[in-house]
């Protein structure tokens, strides 16, 4: 299939309204339904609220045409999205929706990208409808891992507006849906967090099996993550941090206080985020990740020199940090400081 025939747009899109980039996506999905072609979007979010609610939206416009919509979320384990979109039946009247791509695993968390950049062929011979949403730093890694892939898109739309401050990200029924939208997903997570709950009603909650015990309520906040529970979540970090002060581990209660304001950031709960994270740097000052972290939370409030300390920290700790980085890229590109960048 030529490039010539395909619908393509070069440069990331930003339509006035809400309402018109929901148009956008739908208008080309139903194009390509109509003509039987492949589409590749690509879709830029700031906030998980925003991108729940245009996903939300595009899903009930495309039931209209009798167009279902399959969640897919990358992990290690399946990270070669073309490969496995090829090999699923009835892909006539499926719209594919991936998030996730940070995930993959691999040398520098590039396998996903990786693979869509070698295989992109593979969506155009089974003519395959998919939408990509990518926080901003996976965009990055994307354009940078799989070029080839990101001229091959269709195209990019922006839905880099923040959430209303008054509102979580996402409802729990909301996030999990949208993350783990088939039931042999929603059984798997189940599964591990049944397992990892029996497991913690087991270990005794004693200085001897301390991280152990750690360990597992660290995982089980994750798994609730994934599934959407933020709440649940949350109360388990905090029930983690408390047992970590008591027993005096201060990595543990480090890791604890990181993740807690992860959290906070996607809630849009700038304030919390920060005094979250600037803890877990107190414990534990040589920690790049939590520097990381504090940088993206000041980056997402506008505070760019604050993330450029931030991320310079980040950085002299840990050269290697490729995340920092090109998120000091992106904050000196914002400033106008090109040479810089």
């Amino acid at each position: 299939m030529s490039r010539s025939s395909q619908s393509v747009r070069q440069q990331p899109e930003q339509a006035d309204s809400f309402e018109d980039r929901v148009d956008m996506l739908f208008e080309e999905l139903a194009f390509a339904i109509q003509w039987d072609r492949p589409s590749i979007l690509l879709i830029t979010y700031r906030s998980e609220y925003i991108r729940a609610s245009a996903e939300r939206a595009l899903e009930k416009r495309l039931a209209e045409i009798k167009q279902r919509v399959v969640h897919l979320s990358v992990n290690e384990k399946e990270f070669d999205i073309p490969l496995l979109l090829s090999q699923r039946p009835g892909r006539a009247h499926v719209v594919y929706s991936i998030t996730g791509l940070s995930r993959g695993g691999g040398k520098e968390g590039a396998n996903a990208y990786r693979a869509l950049n070698i295989r992109r062929e593979l969506f155009v011979d089974y003519k395959i409808k998919v939408l990509f949403w990518l926080t901003r730093d996976e965009a990055i890694e994307l354009s940078r891992h799989a070029p080839d892939f990101w001229a091959f898109r269709h195209r990019v739309i922006e839905f880099n507006e923040a959430a209303p401050l008054e509102y979580p990200a996402t409802s729990t029924d909301e996030l999990t849906a949208s993350n783990w939208g088939s039931a042999d997903q929603v059984e798997e997570l189940a599964g591990q967090i049944n397992t990892v709950t029996l497991l913690l009603k087991e270990i005794p909650n004693t200085r001897e099996f301390a991280e152990t015990r750690l360990d597992l309520l660290f995982k089980l906040a994750k798994l609730y993550q994934t599934g959407g529970e933020l709440d649940r979540s949350t109360r388990l970090l905090k029930q983690g941090i408390e047992f970590a002060r008591s027993v005096n581990d201060t990595a543990a209660l480090a890791r604890f206080w990181e993740e807690l304001g992860l959290i906070y950031q996607y809630s849009n709960k700038p304030i919390g985020a920060v005094r979250a994270i600037r803890k877990a740097i107190r414990l534990v000052p040589q920690n790049a990740s939590g520097w990381t972290g504090l940088g993206h939370v000041y980056r997402l409030g506008k505070r760019l020199s604050d993330a450029i300390i931030a991320y310079q920290q980040a950085i002299k700790i840990d050269p290697k940090n490729f995340s920092a980085h090109l998120s000091l890229i992106a904050c000196y590109r914002l400033l106008g400081k090109a040479e810089l960048a």
